[in-house]
């Protein structure tokens, strides 16, 4: 290491860009939060090398973002009259700071889905995968194939309302991006650089919600029913039931006035159903129902213990909470799922006592997208 230099009030200070690779990539391994990381490859060239995806400590429990479009105050005029910018906005609800993104301009008519920090980005037919920190876009699939439903029918528009991947895009694996489509909502999935998307066996009802977990693909119909697809085995478009939550136990109390829209959320291993009940302007309550794939039990569920659940549009996981004081356990983070109130429904529910209250204060969305939860990753 090189002498420090000598500073006009004769105080010494080091030379920090000298430090050897092998202590950076240490101190680059201990930073947790994604904005602190990428400041810090942005430092000089050396400490760059040294903030590698790998040294990125994925495994650590990381509070959401929450994503939504804005319109800038300023317009630009153009050839058809103004044209209004619009911005995408991260808001990390642990420290309750919004971020903007630079490498990410949203324009109207997309919707965006998000798993494992990773954007996925639709615009009429068209579509890729984006990461809000890094310029990274990966090509899909356009939506061709899924331009008639499993009546036959043709749709004038397709619609993905669920995403997730079996993996981040910067690892070598093999990566499946696995969706629910259409007006129907059913199956389909694919890989980067195929040259379509797959649609898988079609369903006698629509699906509600979809995780991997354990190299399986595992969906939530609305009928409370949970299905496994094997998309790395043999018969990767075959469908197959597991499981069915009960509609007619008593206990379980679910059928009661308004709407529901159901969830499928795996948590240490285990299994969760969530019945979200609503009516037209605003969510009324939750009901959360642990389940075991191999024998049938069921149970509701009233204590998540230092667990948060985080639903909405398209996201839907479980947290294992830490030390942070803006997140509160054993509740349930939501956003409007429906993407038409301008997150007007944009709440926390605390299962102890069920109320609900606002977590976030004078957002004002652009109509283009409903809010995201997005898990800073790489």
């Amino acid at each position: 290491m090189s002498s420090p230099k000598r500073s006009p009030d004769s105080r010494t200070y080091p030379e920090w860009t000298d430090l050897p690779i092998e202590l950076s990539a240490v101190v680059a391994n201990r930073l947790t939060s994604i904005h602190d990381y990428v400041s810090f490859r942005g430092v000089c060239k050396l400490w760059r090398l040294a903030a590698t995806f790998d040294n990125f400590d994925r495994g650590f429990p990381r509070v959401p973002w929450l994503m939504y479009v804005t319109k800038e105050e300023r317009t630009k005029k153009g050839f058809f009259g103004p044209h209004i910018p619009r911005v995408a906005n991260f808001l990390d609800v642990s420290m309750n700071k919004t971020y903007r993104s630079i490498n990410f301009p949203p324009t109207c008519g997309r919707r965006y889905l998000s798993c494992n920090g990773w954007i996925l980005n639709v615009s009429g037919v068209d579509v890729e995968l984006t990461h809000p920190v890094w310029r990274i876009r990966i090509e899909l699939p356009g939506l061709n194939p899924f331009s008639v439903n499993r009546h036959g029918n043709c749709a004038s528009t397709v619609i993905i309302s669920k995403m997730v991947l079996s993996s981040s895009p910067t690892l070598k694996t093999d990566l499946v991006v696995m969706v629910i489509w259409g007006s129907d909502n059913q199956l389909g999935f694919c890989r980067p650089g195929d040259s379509s998307w797959t649609i898988m066996a079609s369903w006698n009802d629509s699906f509600s919600d979809i995780i991997y977990h354990n190299g399986r693909l595992y969906a939530l119909d609305d009928s409370r029913r949970v299905v496994e697809c094997d998309i790395h085995g043999a018969n990767p478009t075959e469908i197959r039931q597991v499981f069915e939550l009960p509609s007619f136990d008593p206990n379980l109390n679910l059928a009661v006035t308004g709407r529901q829209k159901l969830y499928l959320v795996e948590t240490s291993g285990k299994f969760l159903i969530i019945s979200r009940r609503f009516n037209l302007f605003k969510t009324l309550s939750f009901k959360v129902f642990e389940f075991d794939l191999m024998d049938g039990s069921h149970n509701e569920v009233h204590d998540l213990g230092n667990k948060a659940l985080f639903l909405g549009f398209n996201s839907s996981f479980s947290l294992e909470l830490s030390d942070w004081n803006e997140v509160k356990p054993n509740c349930i983070y939501f956003t409007d799922h429906l993407g038409l109130y301008k997150d007007r429904d944009v709440s926390v529910y605390c299962l102890l006592d069920a109320s609900i209250n606002s977590f976030v204060h004078g957002i004002t969305r652009a109509t283009c997208a409903p809010a995201t939860w997005v898990v800073p990753s790489l």
